[in-house]
């Protein structure tokens, strides 16, 4: 059904605001009104709305011209002098502009829980200029403004804050020679002083061995960081392989039940922020305004360009921890990566399904990548994780996946649920899980926000994506390591 985005304005309160969209169909000229002045009663409170408003104040009396129009509580209220958006001719099927038509929204969570304020987020997405398709994830859960667990398809424009701070945020893969009966206390006990600068080595020539020497230098200023996994929910997890779910798929990516893997989940740390905050800088008010970048321009152009880098360093970051971990056990030699992708990032591709003839832009903020290959889909600390070989037509879920569980608390009603025992008891209960796999975290209110219990259930997450995806193989988690205080 065509759709249009507009701004309502109170009129008398111009306080009251509110973006909105109007599904027109074949409704004729009387409701179209009527359905303005429900929409603005309803969005903006309003006990009576009887006469609507265009920019500069001209009386609407048929509705030839709406977009971005605005609704007046009364007659007598002056209308606003603001600046809006050129409005277009309600014969939308040819002239309505690009970037105000709505997006398509779906979401794929059916048996697992999403917070409403997801919704909300996820709905306000939509109305961005340029927005052509929103998916939530299964996974799908409120940010500090963008849902995570969200895949956000537009044209023309990009949005770094769609994407955030945490730039080439991904998860890595490695087969070990470690043997699956290692025990995961000899684990606990090798590892040591993964917190700071990697002193092993130079930081800086491992990034030239990476990235080569010119792209090397723009991340130079972060070395202290490389190697380091960060906090929140990154990780450094052995796991062992549970159940070969689908063996002709493990078989042939080498897939053996005798070894222990090794799950690295990091990303750009500073440099990714310094990336968001250098291109907020660069914005124009206008283009602050709309959040949006037109991609384009040479702002667009210069946030790309340092993007990839970022995506890039975030990668190297990940193999730098996975050698820094697997030394502490004598095993760096023979690991083999099984895989390394991003769930943080944005990404030019071709969508027939939505313009056969211009590309788009996929962005995905804690959403893992479905036209790559195998994906990795981990639980919480205590529960399975999931490898899995995406399958069917992954235009319906914006070519992506969920990228784990999904929080089910905030962090803050996370440190809420402290067993009413003695803290150090409290800690302990933690540092073990119903799997019987320990966890290193030394952070005591990370521990407990990263608690299994804070987390989705990811048989739910699994059984959502069915459609999507096959699942290839079930990994039981053995060591954790978040943090440790040297």
């Amino acid at each position: 059904m065509p759709s249009i985005r507009l701004t309502l304005v109170n009129n008398a309160k111009q306080n009251q605001k509110s973006a909105v969209i109007l599904k027109t169909g074949e409704s004729g000229a009387d409701d179209l009104i009527n359905d303005l002045l429900t929409l603005a009663k309803n969005k903006l409170r309003l006990k009576k709305a009887k006469v609507l408003f265009l920019n500069h104040g001209v009386e609407l009396n048929e509705p030839s011209w709406l977009l971005d129009g605005k609704v007046a509580q009364d007659s007598n209220a002056d209308p606003s002098q603001e600046t809006i958006p050129t409005v277009s001719d309600l014969k939308f099927e040819s002239m309505l502009l690009e970037s105000e038509i709505s997006a398509q929204i779906s979401i794929l969570a059916k048996k697992s829980f999403v917070d409403p304020e997801a919704n909300v987020q996820l709905n306000r997405t939509a109305m961005l200029p340029g927005m052509r398709r929103v998916v939530g994830q299964p996974d799908l859960h409120p940010g500090n403004q963008y849902p995570i667990g969200a895949t956000f398809i537009t044209q023309k424009f990009i949005y770094p804050a769609l994407i955030g701070n945490d730039i080439g945020c991904g998860m890595a893969v490695y087969k070990t020679r470690l043997s699956s009966n290692i025990k995961p206390q000899k684990i606990v006990d090798k590892l040591h002083h993964l917190e700071g600068r990697w002193t092993e080595g130079d930081p800086h020539e491992f990034l030239i061995s990476q990235l080569g020497e010119e792209h090397s230098e723009t991340g130079k200023a972060h070395l202290e960081q490389l190697g380091t996994l960060g906090g929140g929910n990154h990780f450094a997890e052995f796991v062992v392989i549970e159940n070969r779910v689908d063996l002709e798929v493990c078989e042939s990516l080498g897939l053996q039940d005798s070894n222990t893997y090794l799950i690295v989940h990091s990303g750009s740390r500073r440099f990714g922020q310094s990336v968001l905050e250098a291109s907020n800088r660069m914005q124009t008010k206008a283009e602050k305004k709309l959040v949006g970048l037109d991609a384009e321009s040479e702002v667009g152009q210069a946030y790309l360009k340092q993007h990839d880098l970022a995506c890039a360093w975030a990668r190297t970051n990940r193999e730098l921890i996975a050698q820094r971990v697997l030394t502490r056990l004598n095993a760096e030699q023979d690991a083999e990566k099984i895989l390394d992708i991003w769930h943080n990032n944005v990404e030019k591709k071709a969508i027939e399904s939505i313009d056969p003839e211009r590309p788009c832009w996929i962005h995905r903020k804690g959403a893992a990548p479905s036209d790559r290959g195998l994906v990795v889909i981990p639980g919480s600390r205590g529960h399975f994780s999931y490898l899995v070989m995406p399958q069917g037509d992954q235009s319906k879920n914006g070519f992506s996946l969920a990228h784990g569980a999904g929080r089910l608390l905030p962090r803050a009603k996370a440190l809420q649920k402290r067993p009413q025992t003695s803290k150090q008891a409290s800690i302990s209960a933690l540092q073990t899980t119903d799997l019987g796999s320990s966890v290193i975290c030394e952070d005591t209110d990370l521990l407990f926000e990263e608690q299994p219990g804070a987390y989705k259930e990811i048989t739910d997450i699994i059984d959502d994506l069915g459609p999507f995806v096959k699942v290839v193989a079930i990994l039981r988690p053995i060591c954790t390591y978040k943090m440790r205080r040297e």
